[in-house]
């Protein structure tokens, strides 16, 4: 029996067997603009020009579903903003950071109100006309903005706010000011999911993406991460959880699944074959092509620079290492990258379609 592309994440994310292995688009800001043909910075300011922008891009590619999905997407720069960090809106790059903020100043200020600090308010109203202007089918067919939510992790959310450097360094040189600065980051993530929930329902599917984790030790992760990122995912365990890092957690696989998350998006550093024997029988794989060119990887084996044979010949990799006994989900491990060519992305889905059936 054939299956919708809802139906078979879910029941991947469950660790289940669809009838074929899912593949969703995991697409952000830089490539939607692109496609769109909209300068990034049209994108990034106008919710209008989003929202139309992402229909879009759902609209060509009818048969998988988008990852985030339709989103309020502002890149990386809501919660911190709310933290005081200065942001910067380039003409055709993604906000930035301009400022960051003292560990003193963010542990006074506290954890920040979804409905009044920084560009927050905006995101949530963002969300809202969005949740009124989406046709009725998207939300039937593959459940956008319907119970969904995203947020930046508590380690990313304090690396950019802080700056990584100073965060990284904290952590050695003052470790008890770290664990409280992500007692608050941890708490402002909650108040955000929450917030998303009183907009888009109750919970059925969200986000955590944190980058940061895979920057650090294993000893550092299981102190200053684990405990953190925990408490969020038992905090909404009634939902499927995704966790994203598209950093190398090569290191950290054997702690991952510890994190209480359903899905773990893994970035392309990963052996895919590896995290499958590792941990793939308790979190729901899901990656991991490369979308650029990144070190040791050649240009030959991206979505962005490889050609339709050569994605195949990636996929047919990734699926036949991670397809056994379901849990498995095909995209890249990181957000596709501007200029990628839709028969890249069409190759992707056939592939799934050749070699992912169970």
């Amino acid at each position: 029996m054939t299956m919708t592309p809802l139906e078979r994440f879910k029941l991947a994310a469950k660790l289940g067997v669809p009838d074929e292995v899912p593949v969703v688009i995991f697409a952000t800001g830089h490539y939607i603009a692109w496609f769109a043909g909209l300068e990034e910075g049209e994108y990034w300011q106008d919710p209008v020009k989003k929202f139309e922008a992402q229909l879009k891009l759902q609209e060509r590619f009818p048969d998988v579903m988008l990852y985030p999905g339709i989103w309020p997407d502002y890149s990386v720069v809501i919660e911190v903003s709310a933290f005081g960090c200065k942001i910067k809106w380039p003409r055709n790059a993604s906000p930035q950071v301009s400022e960051h903020v003292k560990i003193d100043e963010l542990i006074e200020m506290g954890p920040p109100d979804p409905f009044k600090d920084g560009l927050m308010p905006k995101a949530l109203e963002t969300y809202k006309y969005m949740m009124e202007n989406i046709p009725s089918c998207y939300r039937e067919r593959y459940e956008y903005l319907d119970g969904w939510a995203i947020s930046l992790g508590p380690v990313d959310m304090a690396g950019i706010s802080l700056g990584y450097d100073t965060f990284f360094s904290s952590m050695y040189l003052n470790p008890e000011k770290i664990h409280r600065v992500m007692e608050i980051t941890t708490e402002t993530v909650i108040r955000y999911i929450k917030a998303q929930e009183k907009i888009g329902g109750k919970l059925k599917r969200y986000e955590i993406a944190d980058d940061g984790i895979g920057l650090i030790s294993p000893e550092h992760f299981k102190e200053f991460a684990l405990p953190y990122l925990r408490k969020i995912f038992s905090t909404f365990s009634y939902a499927i959880g995704i966790l994203h890092c598209d950093a190398d957690t090569s290191h950290l696989l054997e702690y991952i699944p510890e994190v209480g998350m359903n899905i773990f998006n893994l970035g392309p550093q990963v052996d895919i074959k590896v995290a499958k024997e590792k941990i793939g029988k308790k979190v729901c794989l899901m990656g991991n092509i490369p979308p650029i060119d990144i070190a040791g990887i050649p240009p030959s084996n991206t979505l962005l620079k490889g050609t339709p044979e050569d994605v195949e010949r990636i996929c047919r990799y990734q699926i036949e290492a991670a397809k056994p006994g379901g849990g498995y989900i095909l995209t890249t491990g990181s957000g596709t990258a501007r200029g990628t060519p839709d028969k890249n992305i069409e190759a992707m889905i056939k592939a799934a379609k050749k070699y992912g059936k169970y």
